[in-house]
């Protein structure tokens, strides 16, 4: 049986030498040059960080490593050798496997069976070995540091959960070179530190990675070779020590930036929203479960940015999805003083409580559809539309975001992650909201979408809409929030205001008072 974690390497030969490398790539789409003459080198056991704003062509590079895309010219090479990857079986058989940032998992089947989907171990040439399937998987979740059932269907699991399948699958491929698209954008503060403790140990075991994120303190922590994309060209590439976040900035955007200033928040006096101590039961049929929240109570103020901070399991989604209609509760939901009782997301946004979820790809766009009609799924009212006012009003919201789309008929899915997340935003603001909902607003999103999206919020907060947001992101949570609430299984574990809010106070606040202890991970056969 193949092992799927390799056996150790050398310190001394991590990062040493070139295992592969895309040369003189170009890759062209109608309108568009997405990699202009890429040559992108991927040093062996090493952590490769690829870094690019969002339309950078990231993405498109990594397809065609991983044998999602062709080319239309230039050479792949590994190990020194010319290679073909025509398709992602070719990529997988020579030991390249991607995990995309929108999962591919299939809901209805358990987490072993997702696992070996399509490579299943079969005993006596007829049956598959459940057995074996669910001690393998219970051994690449156990590395991961996040043990669960292995026949614990995948519809159950939380978003980080999911990342965390994927990531047990493509370890347990054995794959010599894994490329990683956004892994900790679901995940909490622990899981990322797990995660990282992994990725050390692989790298050390002879597996190199590709690793790709917007979270620049991360990738600052993991990375040892760094290659930065923009407008599809390589504008720099640089060993850990030669770089430093000024350098990854400049080279992402073209230009150097200044810190956002921080002005304080104006005098907040009218309240728009009032929670009162709120209660969602369990979500399993298991009555002894832990409720996902328990006597939550908080105000927003009109005009206000409140952040709700917690870890993962901790209840943040739960409250957004309860404000939005799509769990049921008990307590008292009051809006502009009037009590609200919501029993459907119909019921919410009528109210005035309009959510973008925290999944963009499987719980909010319509991939099927255009950029216009995405947006005007929320604007459409009465028995006659009228085609010239809906895209009047779309062409006026998509303006106001500054959507980067030459043509709103368009698919949706050409659109880069921070533009669909913008026509999101721009869906939620055609039906005027009195309070709007976001569940992690930049996941996935590059650096300068980050910032713009930050500006938008804003500027709408400035206009007199509330704002409630989560985040598994402190430095976002640090600057968006006016205020900032932290969960911690299921309660309200402190309060901050931005001037007052530090990195120890929040973690400390977030953390469960008692903690199991850790599951040791090793790397050995």
């Amino acid at each position: 049986m193949t092992n799927p974690i390799p056996t150790s390497v050398p310190i001394s030969a991590i990062g040493s030498e070139i295992i592969l490398e895309a040369r003189d790539v170009i890759k062209r789409y109608p309108g568009n040059l997405a990699l202009d003459h890429v040559t992108f080198r991927v040093h062996r056991n090493a952590v490769n960080v690829l870094i690019g704003e969002n339309g950078a062509g990231k993405s498109t590079l990594m397809r065609i490593l991983a044998g999602v895309e062709a080319s239309d010219s230039g050479t792949i090479v590994l190990d020194g050798k010319p290679v073909e990857l025509r398709s992602p079986r070719a990529a997988t058989a020579h030991g390249i496997s991607i995990v995309h940032q929108e999962l591919a998992l299939m809901p209805n089947l358990d987490i072993a069976e997702n696992i070996f989907a399509g490579r299943e171990l079969i005993r006596n040439f007829a049956f598959v070995d459940r057995t074996h399937e669910d001690s393998r998987s219970t051994t690449a979740l156990d590395h991961l540091r996040k043990p669960m059932a292995a026949r614990t269907s995948v519809s159950q699991l939380s978003l980080g959960c999911r990342q965390i399948v994927e990531l047990a699958r493509t370890v347990d491929h054995g794959a010599k070179i894994v490329i990683l698209d956004e892994p900790t954008s679901a995940l909490s503060t622990s899981e990322t530190n797990s995660l990282f403790k992994v990725i050390e140990g692989l790298k050390r075991s002879g597996v190199t990675i590709i690793y790709i994120s917007h979270r620049l303190d991360e990738l600052l922590e993991l990375g040892d070779h760094f290659t930065v994309l923009r407008g599809g060209r390589i504008v720099g590439e640089a060993p850990r020590n030669q770089i430093n976040h000024t350098w990854i900035v400049e080279r992402m955007s073209g230009h150097s930036h200044a810190a956002e200033s921080q002005k304080p928040p104006a005098q907040l006096l009218e309240q728009a929203l009032s929670v009162q101590n709120l209660y969602l039961s369990p979500s399993t049929e298991d009555e002894t479960a832990p409720s996902p929240l328990t006597n939550v109570s908080f105000c927003l103020q009109r005009g206000e940015i409140l952040g709700i901070y917690g870890l993962l399991g901790s209840g943040r989604t739960e409250l957004l999805e309860a404000l939005a209609g799509a769990r049921r509760y008990r307590g008292k939901i009051l809006l502009d003083g009037r009590h609200l009782s919501l029993t459907t997301v119909c019921d919410a946004v009528k109210a005035g409580l309009v959510l973008v979820p925290e999944d963009r790809q499987r719980d909010g766009l319509i991939p099927d559809l255009s950029i216009r009609e995405n947006i005007a799924l929320a604007g459409s009212r009465g028995l006659f539309l009228s085609r010239t006012t809906e895209t009047a009003r779309v062409q006026a919201v998509a303006s106001k975001l500054k959507l980067a789309a030459h043509n709103l008929e368009l698919p949706v899915t050409l659109l880069s992650g921070g533009n669909q997340q913008k026509v999101l935003l721009a869906r939620c603001l055609m039906r005027s909201p009195k309070v709007l909902l976001l569940d992690e607003p930049t996941r996935g999103v590059d650096v300068g979408t980050k910032r713009e999206i930050y500006r938008i919020l804003k500027n709408l907060a400035a206009q007199g809409l509330s704002v409630l947001f989560t985040s598994s992101e402190i430095e976002e949570t640090r600057v968006l929030g006016d205020r900032v609430l932290v969960l911690c299984q299921g309660s309200i574990a402190g309060e901050f205001t931005r001037h007052d809010l530090t990195d120890e106070a929040l973690f400390a606040a977030a953390s469960p008072r008692r903690s199991e202890a850790p599951i040791p991970v090793e790397f050995h056969p």
